[in-house]
């Protein structure tokens, strides 16, 4: 492999306020596979990478290379913040002969502006940063500019009412408009919202959010096809948490191949309040004794989920856990789920990094387990970037293969 490998020029991620510490561990995935394989390959790192001879010179000066790809590879934006609120970006390091990755999440985040100033980013802030750097890079006459959206915020509002409007057709309409040729997503609530993305000038990559918990409760909660033939099989259940989650959730119940409950809930018409939660089940199915976890692609305030949680411990559950791919928690979901865990109704929670929250949100909360995303990030990154399929990142997950091939070997 030489630099001719990079088929859109060699990499550059840029993170976008919030996805710092995201972006510092896949940028730190993408740091180690280039030099391990410089040094497989016998190839001029610094050629490898189209270094300047400055740049290559610091580079073997720094004492750690691998630490210095990494922020080699690390874009940097500014802020600037008006007193009217408005904010505006810089790009801070070049990204001249570079495939452009942006970095952006819908979580909310302070930054400091390049003059000092604080500044609290809310859903609509973050939205416009990334309008902004998109400008930026069209201004700077970037080729090629990609985002890999962590938390789309805008993909709950998919759907135009009457003469209504629809954020997330908005949404996609302005990246394009702005110079976005690539866009990755996690797992988009609605796959049929991707029609609103004019591909023809942004492409996309939606991924299998839920592979990544499938993955996790493998290398964590099962650990071994043993466990997997004589426990799992037995004694574990998937549900959805409505009939809309059920393809979700049976893409868990092929995977695990255990059975699929779907919950069907009745609501008052008038106040939308959940009347009635009803698990629709085999006659000869018991769930007495029996470990359910009930999946879904999000948890927002945290209503839906926790009524399902209830009925399945009357039911006689031994174990009830929940797995999302977007833990938003809105207020009061925290406060739910606290009760829910203290009262001895679930025993965990697992979510994904795709969503920020502080140290002290997790601290306060010990039974909500995080999946990490990162690597897969870094390899779909890594692999656009050269040219190479995705394919094998949307195959369907075989657990026992999985089990055996990676788990057992102790591989990612």
């Amino acid at each position: 492999m030489s630099s001719v490998s990079f088929t859109k020029g060699p990499i550059k991620i840029y993170p976008l306020a919030g996805t710092e510490e995201y972006a510092a561990k896949v940028v730190k995935t993408l740091a180690s596979y280039y030099v391990n394989y410089a040094k497989i390959h016998d190839l001029s790192l610094a050629d490898f990478l189209m270094m300047e001879e400055d740049e290559e010179q610091e580079m073997n000066a720094s004492g750690d290379i691998q630490a210095y790809v990494a922020d080699y590879i690390t874009g940097k934006f500014d802020y600037f913040a008006h007193r009217n609120g408005a904010i505006e970006v810089s790009i801070k390091s070049s990204a001249r002969r570079r495939d452009v990755y942006v970095l952006h999440t819908s979580s909310e985040c302070d930054i400091v502006d390049y003059n000092g100033v604080n500044r609290h980013l809310n859903l609509s802030d973050q939205e416009l940063l990334l309008y902004n750097a998109l400008d930026a890079f069209l201004e700077a006459k970037i080729d090629r500019v990609s985002v890999f959206e962590l938390n789309l915020g805008q993909a709950r509002s998919d759907r135009p009412k009457g003469r209504g409007s629809c954020n997330l057709r908005t949404f996609f309409r302005n990246i394009t408009a702005n110079g976005a040729n690539h866009l990755f997503t996690y797992q988009i609530h609605s796959a049929k919202s991707l029609i609103g993305l004019d591909n023809r000038k942004t492409t996309y990559d939606n991924m299998n959010g839920e592979t990544i918990l499938k993955k996790y409760i493998l290398k964590n909660l099962i650990k071994n096809r043993e466990y997997f033939n004589n426990v799992v099989q037995k004694d574990w259940i998937i549900s959805s948490v409505d009939a809309g989650g059920k393809i979700f959730a049976s893409k868990f119940a092929k995977a695990f191949k255990i059975p699929l409950l779907v919950v069907d809930k009745r609501r008052n018409a008038l106040t939308n309040l959940v009347e009635s939660v009803t698990v629709l089940k085999p006659d000869d199915l018991s769930i007495e004794g029996k470990v359910v976890f009930v999946v879904d692609d999000m948890i927002d305030s945290g209503g839906s989920i926790i009524d399902v949680c209830r009925k399945y411990r009357e039911l006689g559950a031994k174990e009830v856990n929940v797995a999302v791919v977007y833990g938003l928690f809105a207020d009061p979901a925290e406060e739910r789920l606290q009760a829910l865990y203290k009262e001895g109704v679930i025993n965990r929670v697992i979510v994904t990094d795709l969503v920020l929250h502080d140290e002290d949100f997790y601290k306060r909360n010990p039974y909500i387990e995080i999946a990490d995303t990162t690597y897969l990030t870094a390899r779909v990154l890594q692999r656009t970037n050269m040219g190479r399929s995705l394919e094998k990142y949307f195959l369907p997950l075989d657990a026992e293969a999985y089990l055996r091939d990676k788990v057992e070997k102790g591989e990612q």
